[in-house]
């Protein structure tokens, strides 16, 4: 997987980046002032050359009229053989030079017309102005570089700009790595920075300006970066291995940082005679007068250095031009603040400014107390008392103080009233938002007070949710431009992944390198948002506030930023609560008409017991939820015979008791229209079959009681099988039968079953849902038959009531603190 800065969160991307800019600058500015300061060059305002090949010394020439060298009687022509009575060469005269004090001198050995002499030459230090330039013309691009990058982390552009100026002052800072005599580690660094600088930063440096300011196709070239790094590193081969140098050589390897950086103001020059857009030429126009300006200068150095070689130290105010090299980074910093490039605020010049007012503040105060503070100790005539001007300063800076202050506050009024502004909004809005527990109402306040306090036209809010899809509520933007999708690399997982505000100008040239789709990239350009900031609950996305440009035609800077943030966190928390309150309602909302349908639904239930002569019976049925699916009944056909029906539709809850309803109405009037369980089991399952979804079916029996001839018939469909105890001895009424609802007719009857089964004197039959025996305990294990059928022989001889009580309070011992997993009914019918 190839690795992207555009995958880190924005924090991360700063870090690296203030890493690997502050790595760079302590490194050259240390190299920096080690040549400026403590490796000064010695300077003798003469130029030395090796003299013809077999003789020994230096030809002096160049000598500056009125110099030191030539006070001392030296003149053009003139071979130097010795310095303080040692043989030099051009590199030990360097050397041997450069070691001695400002204000010392040297004795020189001068040989001309077969004579030698010696005389004393004072020693001066050059101001090396080539490299101070260099070294500033590094730091202006690092500096801007670095403020661009830390603006706007998450833009392209921003970051190769940063980059370019990491790597513009890693090369310009160590120019000339001169490590000579010096110890082991010091060298190991410097040439470190310096390979790896001069072997990166070149083609760093040229592809710039190949994507500033127009993209060029050349960029998608494979051969591009094997190219550039490939002259990059074998124009450092020969150094590398230390391998003898011409000079022609050494000159292209001391020119080959220059090349690249005027190869790449050239891109820039003819990318900008390019660009078609007057306002952006107009933007531009400063930075190519800066380059056009940087390219001159080089020009002009190229020729200074071929006519006159020893110019900077013989005329070094022939090099003084070259500081106009630094109008290039200038101007670059001046368009992108002065005209927002690059998406940059004016924020960064309105706080130089306020730094500046801040500071002389500052100066002013303690000019004032210590001026007052020395005053007072010559008053009282003890001037020079450090006690005394320690306890006058103390006590004058507390009664200045306050002027300060107000001064001070005046001056923060003044540069950041819209900061202030923002900060009394914000606590408006902060006061206000926890009072409104209505959805619409929070977003209309929302959008609302975003437009009003930041002058905005454009805004919306949207919540997202991965099962809804997205709702927002706008201002002057259309709802379809804010239906953003869930997919993988859309908007919404693009602000998920960056859990951070995201200005969405990049979308508008080069959305390819951020990943979001096509479709999320053209709903932001139809709803001209540049701006989205995420609403986030514990790190998860519930919705974004988009925002369009802003009236003033300003960028948004980080006090914005900071101030959208903190009312999305503040929204998303009040949004979160409006949704829990309303899902607190439509629970309480869903419980009332649960206990309605729960009401209803018992009132379907018989309400009370039959009383048949020669037969106790009783019947219950409990729900798992406030509604079920099981049914049960008593029909009374006559004085002595009593229908009891038992039922259980799949599954619980409303749907069951839906069905359950249907079925009641279904089977009174079939047992109305037919005398047999059978007959009445075919009629219902006729009838229920077209009217029943696929997935679903119920179970049931029939029990026709007829206490005349003392019998019952049985039939079932699909239900749990009847126990029955006589005598002593318990059974199951086995009857086939499949359930009501899976099949038209033919099968259903073929299957279906009845029987008659003699009701003796204290006959007991209980019919029963599969809730009954399948109860779980906590354990998961279930009741069983085996026990229901222990329970029913230790109860045997109560009646039908105590029977039926004895056997849901067993259930729900053994079921424990366990929910009740389905649906219970019991019917007991016991003869007397």
């Amino acid at each position: 997987m190839k690795f992207s800065l555009q995958n880190l969160p924005n924090r991360r991307i700063r870090i690296i980046y203030s890493t690997a800019a502050l790595a760079v600058f302590l490194v050259c500015t240390y190299h920096f002032i080690d040549l400026m300061v403590l490796k000064t060059v010695s300077n003798d305002q003469c130029g030395w050359v090796a003299v013809d090949m077999g003789k020994r010394g230096l030809l002096i020439k160049d000598v500056v009229p009125g110099g030191v060298t030539d006070r001392a009687g030296v003149r053009d022509g003139d071979t130097l053989l010795r310095i303080n009575g040692k043989e030099i060469t051009g590199e030990s005269a360097s050397f041997l030079l450069n070691s001695m004090k400002r204000g010392d001198t040297a004795t020189y050995t001068i040989a001309r017309g077969g004579t030698q002499f010696e005389t004393k030459i004072e020693i001066i230090k050059l101001f090396n102005t080539f490299e101070a330039s260099l070294y500033l013309l590094g730091f202006a691009f690092l500096l801007v570089g670095y403020v661009v990058v830390m603006t706007k982390p998450e833009g392209m552009i921003q970051r190769k700009f940063g980059t370019y100026g990491i790597f513009t002052m890693l090369v310009f800072g160590l120019y000339s790595p001169n490590v000579s005599h010096d110890p082991m580690w010091k060298v190991i660094l410097i040439l470190g920075f310096f390979f790896a600088g001069r072997i990166l930063a070149l083609p760093v440096m040229l592809k710039f300006f190949l994507y500033f300011p127009l993209r060029r196709n050349i960029l998608e070239r494979k051969w591009l970066n094997p190219l550039l790094y490939g002259i990059s590193v074998l124009s450092l081969l020969p150094l590398f291995f230390g391998l003898r140098l011409s000079t022609s050589l050494v000159l292209y390897i001391v020119a080959m940082p220059i090349t690249f950086f005027m190869f790449g103001l050239g891109f820039f020059t003819a990318g900008y005679r390019r660009v078609v857009d007057p306002e952006q030429r107009r933007q531009l126009r400063p930075i190519f007068i800066g380059v056009i300006l940087g390219m001159l200068v080089f020009f002009y150095i190229s020729i200074l250095t071929g006519i006159r070689p020893f110019a900077i130290v013989t005329q070094p105010a022939l090099m003084l031009p070259i500081t106009l090299i630094l109008a290039t980074p200038l101007t670059f910093g001046y368009a992108i603040f002065r005209y927002g490039l690059m998406d940059i605020d004016l924020i960064f010049e309105r706080s130089l400014i306020y730094g500046a007012v801040t500071a002389t503040l500052a100066a002013i105060y303690i000019g004032v107390v210590f001026g007052i503070g020395t005053l007072f100790g010559m008053v009282i005539g003890n001037p020079d008392s450090k006690l005394l001007n320690i306890a006058a300063f103390i006590v004058i800076a507390f009664v200045f103080d306050p002027i300060k202050r107000r001064v001070q506050e005046s001056i923060d009024r003044t540069f950041y009233r819209e900061r202030r502004d923002y900060q009394r909004a914000l606590s408006e809005f902060s006061q206000e938002l926890p009072r409104l527990i209505d959805m619409d109402q929070i977003l209309d306040s929302i959008v609302n007070r975003i437009s009003t306090t930041m002058h905005v036209d454009k805004v919306a809010v949207v919540l997202c949710s991965e099962m809804e899809g997205c709702f927002s509520v706008t201002k002057n933007i259309d709802r379809e431009c804010c239906n953003f999708t869930n997919a993988q690399n859309g908007l919404i997982q693009f602000l998920r992944q960056k859990k951070a505000a995201q200005t969405l100008y990049f979308l508008l040239d080069d959305h390819e390198s951020t990943g979001i789709d096509q479709t999320d990239t053209e709903k932001v350009r139809r709803a001209g948002v540049v701006l989205a900031i995420p609403m986030l609950i514990q790190e998860r996305l519930i919705g974004l506030i988009t925002a369009g440009p802003k009236l003033s035609g300003k960028v948004y800077s980080h006090d914005d930023i900071d101030l959208l943030t903190t009312v999305a966190s503040q929204a998303a928390i009040s949004i979160e609560n409006a949704r829990l309150h309303r899902s607190e309602l439509e629970k309480q909302k869903i419980e009332e008409e649960l206990e309605m349908a729960r009401r209803i639904q018992q009132g379907l239930l018989p309400k009370k017991n039959p009383t048949i002569e020669h037969l106790d019976i009783s019947g219950i049925s409990l729900p798992a939820l406030s509604v079920g699916g099981d049914y049960y009944d008593f029909i009374l056909l006559g004085p002595d015979k009593c229908l009891v029906v038992v039922a259980d539709v799949s599954g619980k809850g409303m749907s069951a008791a839906l069905y359950m309803s249907k079925i009641q109405g279904m089977i009174q009037l079939a047992a109305r229209m037919y005398t047999t369980p059978r007959e009445m089991l075919i009629h219902v399952n006729r009838l229920l079959y077209d009217g029943i979804e696929r997935k679903s079916f119920i179970t049931m029996i029939l029990g026709l009681f007829d206490m005349t001839s003392r019998h019952v018939r049985l039939c079932r469909a699909g239900h749990n099988k009847a126990i029955v105890e006589t005598n002593g001895q318990i059974s199951f009424l086995d009857s086939h039968g499949i359930g009501l609802g899976l099949e038209r007719g033919p099968l259903f009857e073929e299957t279906l079953e009845e029987i008659e089964y003699p009701l003796t004197e204290h006959s007991l039959v209980i019919f029963y849902s599969d809730g009954l025996p399948e109860t779980m305990n906590e354990d998961y294990f279930q009741l069983g038959e085996e026990a229901l059928c222990d329970i029913i022989r230790s109860y045997k001889d109560a009646s039908a009531l105590e029977l039926q009580n004895q056997l849901i309070a067993k259930a729900r011992a053994f079921r424990g603190r366990a929910d009740q997993n389905d649906d219970i009914t019991i019917v007991i019918a016991k003869t007397r």
